[in-house]
């Protein structure tokens, strides 16, 4: 399972991914279809045993509605 560190912080991508499709109401087949890519690859990636490219990442941002800041969890610096 990859882990991305981010301002020292551990962030779990698949699990905001699959929060994000959640709150969309939105099934891992309805995403797959919107992104053109097969089922598996979503699940892949929800389950962290992929990690989508930045194009990938911009087009779940916009299906759901979100900063790519917000979708891998990014917190601002105080």
């Amino acid at each position: 399972m990859k882990q991305m560190v981010l301002n020292g912080e551990s962030v779990q991508l698949g699990d905001n991914l699959r929060n994000y499709r959640m709150k969309q109401n939105l099934s891992e087949r309805e995403v797959s279809k919107m992104l053109h890519v097969d089922i598996t690859t979503i699940s892949k990636y929800e389950h962290n045993v992929r990690t989508p490219d930045i194009y990938m990442m911009i087009r779940f941002a916009d299906v759901y509605n979100v900063t790519l800041d917000r979708l891998v969890g990014r917190k601002r610096k105080r």
